[in-house]
């Protein structure tokens, strides 16, 4: 699942950078995110570019620096879908991890490519 892991790769690129109207570019709408078991339903983009706003500042604010992938793990769900598991590692200044975590994304393909439809994150 290249192209996949290739969207994973454009997602980190993106967050990194803080690049919250990039990030929901890759987003179908409306948007589910799954965060500490709550279901946060985001129905157009400014929700959902919000979302991530307000996540990424929260990441900033405890001192990751950075993310990195780790591990993906794609399991096929027909020709169009898949739920992809990223070990991700958060970064602090100085490249040391400070927190290591799993996402699970809901990915289906797109006329303009893979794009995610959720997020659940394991904590």
């Amino acid at each position: 699942m290249t192209e996949v892991d290739s969207l994973i790769d454009e997602y980190t690129r993106r967050y990194v950078k803080y690049d919250a109207e990039g990030v929901t570019d890759l987003c179908l709408l409306p948007f589910l995110a799954i965060r500490e078991g709550n279901p946060i339903h985001l129905a157009d983009h400014d929700a959902v570019k919000n979302h991530f706003t307000t996540v990424m500042n929260a990441y900033r604010a405890a001192g990751y620096a950075g993310f990195s992938p780790v591990a993906i793990d794609t399991r096929e769900l027909g020709d169009r879908a898949v739920f992809t598991t990223v070990r991700w590692h958060a970064l602090d200044s100085d490249n040391n991890v400070a927190r290591d975590s799993l996402t699970t994304y809901h990915v289906l393909a797109t006329p303009s490519g893979w794009r995610f439809l959720s997020y659940t994150n394991h904590f």
